[in-house]
């Protein structure tokens, strides 16, 4: 969830979890052992139980409606959604062999040329996000490396069958059903063992389609940045590059709707947003090559 799709629940929800510092104890979840305190205590008198639920009720509302306390779960939030990002970037990044990784770094260590010569040293850590550029380089480095991880799939399920066994099978399978009547229980079998290689075999091919299609939409993404970067040398502008990258990611927007509709092959790599910073930090960037 956004943090602009928060609600007043929302709100209510964190006060109701909100954790206090106790000395020598440390965080420790004081609202709630408070109520729990008032509940226990209601067992032997239960006007505590009254005095427990307007006290809560009344507790949630301030902190609720309370603009700072809106700010800090807001901020929380982000910083979720941040550590989150940043774990499946790392998950993401793990799931790839060594030539795909050295690939990938490649690739960082371009864009993060463009960076320098269009502004000089590299943004530092808590200006990353900010900068437009950065944005941009962040988006197509994302786009890359769910294309390499989706091409390490895809040459995975292509690995674990061949086309021309399946057509063998279902050549075999047919043969087989000529020979039944129609009403024969042994051609229902073999007609429902036929529909599954033929649908094997389609997405085998359909697989095969893809694995094209990736690899092409791979090298146009690093053609894209060796143009940038060739761009960039020439002008020295970061706005012209910003402008470049809106452009680049525009015509890679078909490429993000058609790995959606690829859903079977891609799984949920769509549903990641993209990580804050992909991009080396100050001081740790390789020679381009």
């Amino acid at each position: 969830m956004e943090t602009t799709d928060l609600n007043f629940i929302d709100y209510v929800k964190a006060a109701f979890n909100q954790k206090a510092h106790i000395a020598g104890m440390g965080l420790m979840p004081l609202n709630k052992m408070l109520l729990t305190a008032a509940v226990i205590l209601g067992f032997w008198n239960p006007g505590f139980w009254f005095l427990a639920i307007a006290g809560e009720s009344l507790y949630l509302w301030l902190m609720a409606s309370n603009k700072n306390f809106q700010t800090i779960v807001k901020a929380n939030r982000l910083n979720e959604r941040k550590v989150i990002s940043g774990e499946k970037q790392i998950q993401l990044l793990q799931t790839l062999d060594g030539p795909s990784r050295d690939r990938y770094q490649r690739l960082v260590n371009n864009c993060s040329g463009i960076l320098k010569i269009t502004g000089g040293d590299m943004p530092d850590p808590e200006a990353l996000s900010k900068d437009l550029r950065v944005s941009g380089l962040n988006k197509l480095l994302w786009m890359f490396v769910k294309l390499l991880s989706s091409r390490l799939r895809i040459e995975a399920i292509i690995s674990r069958t061949s086309t021309e066994e399946l057509e063998s099978e279902i050549e075999e399978i047919s043969r087989k059903m000529a020979a039944q009547a129609e009403s024969s229980p042994l051609r229902r079998s073999l007609q429902g063992t036929l529909d599954i290689q033929k649908r094997r075999l389609d997405n085998l091919l359909r697989a095969k389609d893809s694995l094209e299609v990736v690899k092409a939409e791979l090298d146009r993404i690093e053609k894209q940045v060796a143009l940038l970067k060739e761009e960039a040398s020439v002008s020295s502008d970061p706005e012209l590059v910003s402008v470049r990258l809106d452009g680049v990611m525009d015509s890679l927007s078909g490429t993000s709707q058609w790995m959606s509709e690829q859903d079977q092959l891609f799984g949920s790599l769509e549903e990641s947003s993209v990580p804050d910073q992909l991009l080396l930090k100050p001081g740790r960037e390789k020679q381009a090559e």
